[in-house]
Order: structure tokens, then C-alpha cells, then sequence
């Protein structure tokens, strides 16, 4: 169940639509109740709620935060994989704060999304966000093709550099793309296309599924940028 709400605020009110108000009625608020909204672009907003219609609601602004960007920027760049490990990677990442999910097809990808998708992915971002009060909701996107350039990449590899020991190297950066294989693994010709242009990380010898390697990766990296 949403810890917050989208809303639209326009002066002291904020309006909920359609599908907001369905989960006001799920969480059986009332108007009087105190709640959370936010609007996906950084401002959390406290407001009491004023009307609970049938397929739209709204409510006076009490209080306003804007909660300022720092000025790191991280992406994470995963596989595709099956729905249900997809949507909890999605979620996770959403609730530490990624700024930005890129999924791709791999050679070795047991499911394969197109664009078309993106919508269906950006929905669980926002429900990820109204779960965590995240301010924003990060970018989302289905990629045919990587682009690289403008960032320091870094892939995900049983025979990279231990993450333990670039704590100091990372804490720099200012634009970090973390890219995440298939269960599988990449072919032998996708890493060879992706090591020219990529730092090799090791998480450690234990084989992670996509989703736990993606929490436990932006996990250190949030603490090593100081966003936890």
C-alpha cells in the first residue's frame, strides 16, 4: 500500500486523479485525513484531504519540501530477465534512489522487452516511489543499444577489481552507469565489446541473482556518493 500519493498542486491545493483516488478508497481515507504527496520531480508535500470523489479528489497544502538533487547522477543498466525479478529490481531501485533505469536485451536474456514496455516498467517505478516517499521518480527506459559515452561504467564481473577497493575512486564521480548481465552471463563477444569502455567490479565469489546484485551494487554505491 502507498505511503504517499501523486498529486498536481496548483496554489494551496492538490489534486488527485483517477487512479489515486482508487487507492485513497483502498486505504480507506477520509476527508480530515492528514496525508503525503509527491510529484515525482523532487517536492513532498503534506496536505489534509478535502474531497474524495468518485474519480477525482483533492486537498489543502499544509506543508511543501523541496528536496534538492545532489549533483551525482547514477544509472543502472540491466538484462532483461523474467517479469517477476524485473518489477522487484525495478522497485529496489527506485527506493534507493536510482536516477535512472536502462533495460536492454543481451544475447542470453531468458525474456525480451521492446519499447512498448516502457510505460508498463515506469508504472512500478512510480508505485516503488509513493511506497519509499522517494521525491523523484527515475527515468526509465528500453534500450536497443547502449550509449556510453559521458559517464564512468562500471560491469558487473566475477573477474573484476573488488568493489571494497574503490571506495575513495568512486566517492568522485559524478556520473556512474552500472551495467548488469543476464543469469547467464554475457557472451565472450559482449564483454569483449563492453571491457574497452567499462571498469570490471566483483561483488565477491557468490553468485547473485540480477535483482540481489542490483540492490547490493547501488546499496555501496549510495554509501560510498554519501546518499545514505
Amino acid at each position: 500500500m502507498p505511503n504517499a500519493y501523486f498529486v498536481l498542486a496548483e496554489g494551496d491545493t492538490v489534486t488527485l486523479d483517477s487512479d489515486e483516488t482508487k487507492h485513497l478508497k483502498v486505504m480507506r481515507a477520509n476527508p480530515g485525513d492528514k496525508l503525503i504527496g509527491i510529484d515525482g520531480r523532487g517536492t513532498i508535500y503534506r496536505f489534509v484531504l478535502k474531497e474524495l470523489g468518485k474519480s477525482s479528489s483533492s486537498g489543502k497544502i499544509i506543508e511543501r519540501e523541496y528536496i534538492e538533487r545532489d549533483k551525482k547522477r547514477v544509472t543502472v543498466a540491466v538484462a532483461s530477465t523474467k517479469w517477476p525479478r524485473l518489477r522487484i529490481l525495478i522497485e529496489k531501485a527506485t527506493e534507493l534512489g536510482v536516477d535512472r533505469i536502462e533495460v536492454f536485451n543481451s544475447v542470453r536474456s531468458v525474456s525480451r522487452l521492446d519499447e512498448s514496455k516502457t510505460a508498463k516498467l515506469l508504472t512500478v517505478a512510480k508505485e516503488a516511489a509513493k511506497q519509499s516517499v522517494n521525491p523523484r521518480v527515475p527515468e526509465v527506459s528500453v534500450l536497443k543499444s547502449f550509449a556510453l559515452e559521458g559517464s564512468r561504467n562500471l560491469l558487473l564481473d566475477f573477474g573484476g577489481r573488488a568493489i571494497r577497493e574503490m571506495q575513495r575512486d568512486l566517492a568522485e564521480e559524478r556520473n556512474l552507469r552500472v551495467i548488469v548481465g543476464p543469469e547467464g552471463g554475457f557472451t565472450q563477444k559482449e564483454i569483449a565489446q563492453l571491457t574497452d569502455r567499462c571498469t570490471s567490479i566483483s561483488l565477491g565469489s557468490r553468485t547473485l541473482r540480477v535483482e540481489t546484485g542490483v540492490i547490493v551494487i547501488l546499496s555501496i554505491i549510495n554509501y560510498f556518493l554519501g546518499r545514505i
